[in-house]
């Protein structure tokens, strides 16, 4: 989809009037404040094929409009211009300079500055790169389930349960813990993926059903970043402030969210992939008005995933503008 001019800077118009009033932007208003040059009439024209585009939606029939999921992210890839102050560099500049510190408390503190200039949960996860897998162990539970247990060297226990329909199925997980036990013990996590490749075609010529093993007991016990990670996570308390969460149940959602959910999963693998910094909309997964921007940083033992958890109308400039600034900075300073 490729956007005129004027619908391009009216899609703009409509993110940025959202982030900081929170109220549905009305065509008056725009024509107004941002668009003289044109009537309300005209604008309201744009504004309802950006409406039929996906990109604009309406609360009520009456109302304004606000931003979609979709506008956010045709926003994210192709109006967005990261931006950070002279102020704030200067502010993380402080901290990132610091020689005397090392690289973990040069990010908690950096990640502790996110918070308090935007006002939103900022989280750090920690994933330590020299860990190894050290055990499988296979565990009956009944006829139908079986349990797999992971365990690591720093002696984080990973479990999968496994659901088995008949013997075939039982013998195959039994002989893909053997291979497991066999080829990947002692393989630091971060060389997992690597060596997956050779596992899989030694698991297709031993099994039964190979599409089974697949999608049952390798991507569930294998699937990216599934091992547990430390987390610190700062200012919760700025969530009340939000109106998104004003709602009890909005609220407990994305408290659950910080706490542990499989969404840090995807983030941390599209990072992975990417390398660049990330904007999740969560509705894509499970609900609706929350977002996550995200970075990683590699350090020598550990890669270190910064993420800024909020509403969907966040000001995306000033967020990308900060991971990308502490991101940039780090690296440099390796």
């Amino acid at each position: 989809m490729k956007l005129t001019k004027r619908q391009t800077q009216l899609l703009k118009i409509v993110i940025d009037e959202y982030t900081y009033s929170a109220q549905p932007v009305p065509s008056k208003l725009i024509a107004k404040k941002y668009m003289k040059e044109y009537s309300p009439q005209t604008i309201r024209n744009e504004l309802n094929l950006l409406e039929s585009y996906g990109l604009l939606e309406k609360t009520h029939v009456s109302s304004g409009r606000i931003p979609s999921i979709e506008g956010y992210k045709y926003y994210e890839i192709n109006i967005l211009k990261p931006y950070l102050s002279n102020d704030i560099k200067a502010q993380l500049k402080v901290i990132l300079e610091r020689r005397d510190l090392s690289i973990d408390t040069i990010i908690d503190e950096s990640a502790a500055l996110i918070e308090s200039i935007l006002k939103l949960p900022t989280v750090v996860q920690t994933a330590n790169s020299n860990t190894q897998l050290k055990r499988f162990d296979l565990i009956p539970i009944s006829n139908e389930q079986v349990l797999i247990i992971l365990v690591t060297s720093d002696g984080d226990i990973i479990k999968n349960s496994i659901q088995i329909k008949n013997s075939k199925q039982l013998e195959d997980v039994t002989i893909c813990i053997r291979i497991f036990n066999d080829r990947l013990v002692d393989t630091p996590l971060s060389d997992i993926s690597n060596k997956l490749s050779v596992v899989k075609e030694i698991i297709r010529k031993s099994v039964h059903q190979y599409e089974f093993c697949m999608q049952q007991i390798v991507a569930k016990i294998f699937e990216f970043n599934s091992i547990p990670k430390k987390q610190s996570v700062y200012g919760i308390n700025n969530l009340v402030a939000q109106p998104e969460f004003k709602n009890p149940e909005k609220l407990k959602y994305v408290l659950s969210l910080l706490d542990n959910s499989s969404i840090w999963k995807q983030i941390a693998y599209t990072n992975e992939i990417t390398g660049k910094s990330k904007i999740t909309f969560v509705s894509d997964v499970d609900n609706k008005d929350i977002a996550v921007a995200s970075t990683s940083i590699k350090t020598l033992d550990s890669t270190k995933q910064i993420s800024i958890v909020g509403p969907t109308r966040m000001d995306y400039a000033k967020v990308k503008g900060l991971l990308n600034f502490i991101k940039d900075e780090l690296t440099n300073h390796k």
